[in-house]
C-alpha cells in the first residue's frame, strides 16, 4: 500500500513533475498552517513530512508566498515565454474526498480572472483511484469550456489530464 499524499506533497510533485525550473518554468505557492501540520487535529507524522516537503520545495527554488497578482491560489506556474497555469490542490486529509473536490473547484473559479491563450487552469489530487473517481466527476465539456487541466500525482509521478479544446498550441507540445 502507498503511502497518502497530503496537500505540500502533491504541490511538491507539481513542482518536481508538472512545473520543473528546468523547462523554464516559475512555480509561486501559497501554503497555509493546517498544510504544515499546525492546527489540531493533525496526522501523526505530518509536521515531519511537511518540513521535508517545503525543504525539497526551497531546494527546487519555488516561491514560498500568496501571488502578486493572484493571491493565495495553492500554485502560479509561470512559463519563461509567458503562459501561466493556476492550480488548486487536494491532498489526503480528514475531509471528503467529494467536499474536498468541491472546495478546490470553488476557489479555482474565483481565481479565474483572465481569460486569454496564455492563461490556463488547473486542479491536483493524490495518484490513487478514490481521487481518480473524484476527477472524473468533472464532466469533459466543463474541462473543456474552462480549459481546465486536471493532475494526478504519485511520489514519483504526475498524470495529466488536459482539456480537449481550446488548448493553445504552446500546451501541445
Amino acid at each position: 500500500m502507498t503511502t497518502p499524499l497530503y496537500q505540500l506533497e502533491v504541490k511538491l510533485g507539481l513542482a518536481r513533475f508538472a512545473f520543473p525550473a528546468s523547462t523554464g518554468w516559475r512555480v509561486t505557492m501559497h501554503i497555509d498552517p493546517m498544510e504544515k501540520g499546525v492546527g489540531g487535529g493533525q496526522a501523526r507524522g505530518k509536521v515531519k513530512r511537511a518540513k521535508e516537503a517545503l525543504r525539497q520545495l526551497r531546494s527546487l527554488g519555488v516561491l514560498i508566498e500568496a501571488h502578486n497578482l493572484y493571491g493565495p491560489v495553492d500554485i502560479v506556474a509561470e512559463h519563461e515565454k509567458g503562459h501561466m497555469r493556476l492550480v488548486e490542490v487536494e491532498g489526503e486529509s480528514g475531509r471528503q474526498r467529494e467536499q474536498a473536490l468541491y472546495s478546490a473547484l470553488g476557489q479555482l473559479l474565483i481565481s479565474m480572472k483572465i481569460w486569454n491563450d496564455q492563461v490556463t487552469y488547473g486542479i491536483a489530487v493524490p495518484d490513487t483511484g478514490a481521487w481518480w473517481r473524484q476527477l472524473q466527476k468533472i464532466p469533459l465539456e466543463l474541462t473543456n469550456r474552462l480549459r481546465l487541466w486536471r493532475y494526478s500525482v504519485g511520489v514519483n509521478s504526475c498524470t495529466s489530464i488536459e482539456p480537449g479544446m481550446g488548448i493553445p498550441d504552446w500546451e501541445r507540445g
